[in-house]
């Protein structure tokens, strides 16, 4: 027998998710009529496209559901979180964002059918705000997107979000590609942090959603704003679908399990006094990893200098294998030096002192998207 507490919980936990859905049902049934309504016949070649876009990739796009149990006022309460997603697989994998699955204890997904379908979390990387779900039983009649190549994008071309913001789903705007933003972070050390800039209207509850270009291919998770308001001001950031591609393939790559931020030879001389031409500031390392085992350690001070955040008092990797941090394409190269190898020899500055480990890597490789 369960405990009676927990099942109640989950009781309450279900209703509240049902009761979510009818009320966002309710919201969306003139965007439903809207969809059925026959096109013009007068359209431009670029309403026809961006309509072309909407219906072929909205069967594949997701609103979901999560819940968590938190303390207020001494007393447990639900809590309850809304995001949208992007079936990439036939086996019912969900690309979102790993900010819409934080802390949540209950994954509920609503496919385009109104259907509801308990998920079940996968992975996340939180720096690079992308996370894995997947429908935890087979649906039939489920068709997932196409992704794309983000790396061919180019400034000024049509960017397409589909999401729910505030709840209102299957709301769909159109703008462009404003810009790329490469901020010199690096998610696990070697893989570069890089955010498509686009002023296609993103809002709370587009999180997760997929960017799409003029051929229904997902190119980006939409990630943030930047707003002074709260809301959107037409400055929005995506995360490009190469990065999730990357992150999510560890079968032809290696982990480690770090976040941080390359420093060049000025940066080290002004934080750390020392002549060095490079190397990555470990901000954080994410706990039980193998650069964790391997005893690596993240920073604890926060930290503004060279206009840039940072968390000092990690650890500084001067070298991966024989391959020295000396500028961010060294970082991005030692990934590929060792993309078949066990092990992982590192060498790294900690307290003034140059010190050596190495980390195992045999058991870090995995492909989630090509898991059956």
């Amino acid at each position: 027998m369960g405990d009676p507490a927990v099942t109640s919980k989950r009781s309450t936990l279900i209703f509240a998710l049902a009761l979510c859905a009818f009320l966002v049902l309710l919201l969306t049934s003139a965007a439903a009529a809207a969809r059925k309504k026959p096109v013009p016949d007068r359209l431009t070649q670029e309403e026809t496209q961006a309509i072309k876009v909407f219906k072929n990739a909205l069967p594949s796009v997701v609103t979901i559901y999560t819940s968590q149990t938190v303390v207020q006022s001494d007393e447990e309460v639900q809590q309850g979180g809304i995001g949208s997603g992007i079936l990439v697989s036939p086996q019912f994998h969900v690309l979102t964002a790993a900010h819409v699955l934080k802390g949540a204890e209950e994954i509920v997904v609503k496919t385009h059918d109104g259907r509801m379908h308990p998920a079940e979390f996968l992975f996340s990387e939180a720096s690079a705000d992308i996370a894995l779900i997947k429908l935890q039983n087979p649906v039939e009649g489920l068709v997932h997107a196409e992704l794309g190549d983000s790396d061919k994008l180019v400034v000024g071309q049509a960017a397409y979000a589909i999401g729910s913001p505030y709840g209102l789903e299957s709301s769909f705007s159109v703008g462009h590609i404003s810009g790329f933003r490469d901020f010199g972070r690096f998610y696990d050390g070697t893989i570069p942090a890089k955010f498509i800039q686009t002023d296609a209207a993103i809002n709370t509850g587009n999180s997760g959603g997929p960017l799409l270009n003029s051929n229904g291919q997902v190119i980006g998770i939409a990630s943030r704003i930047l707003s002074v308001s709260g809301g959107f001001q037409g400055i929005g950031f995506v995360v490009p679908i190469n990065t999730a591609k990357a992150l999510l393939s560890l079968k032809n790559r290696f982990w480690l399990g770090i976040e941080g931020i390359y420093l060049n030879q000025e940066g080290i001389a002004r934080l750390m006094n020392r002549e060095l031409k490079g190397g990555l500031l470990i901000e954080r390392v994410a706990k039980g990893s193998p650069a964790d085992k391997a005893g690596l350690r993240g920073g604890s001070v926060p930290a503004r200098l060279l206009n840039r955040d940072f968390l000092l008092g990690g650890d500084l990797v001067i070298s991966f294998g024989t391959e020295e941090a000396c500028d961010s394409e060294c970082l991005v190269q030692s990934g590929r030096q060792f993309v078949d190898a066990d092990r992982l020899p590192v060498k790294f500055l900690r307290s003034g002192a140059v010190m050596e480990t190495t980390i195992d890597l045999s058991g870090s490789r995995r492909n989630f998207l090509e898991e059956r």
